[in-house]
């Protein structure tokens, strides 16, 4: 079984030797939602898909790669 990564392991792994590193805060910034909200994506929590693609699309904006839901451990609702 594959093991994914969380998005914070990811924030933190291209953290590790940046001048300026991206903070929990200025993803919740560029996704335009609630901290609480974007943390929880972050953990790799239970949340509403969109808001999760929100917050990929924002942290791949700001490290200019190309992230989707499937690269990252995160529990989203299932459209039925």
């Amino acid at each position: 079984m594959e093991r994914k990564p969380t998005l914070l392991q990811l924030r933190r792994e291209y953290n590790y030797d940046k001048k300026h590193p991206i903070s929990s805060s200025d993803l919740a910034r560029a996704a335009n939602l609630p901290l609480s909200v974007t943390y929880a994506v972050e953990i790799g929590g239970f949340v509403q898909r969109a808001t999760a693609i929100k917050v990929l699309q924002a942290f791949s904006r700001l490290v200019g790669s190309n992230l989707h839901l499937s690269d990252i451990k995160v529990y989203t609702e299932r459209a039925y």
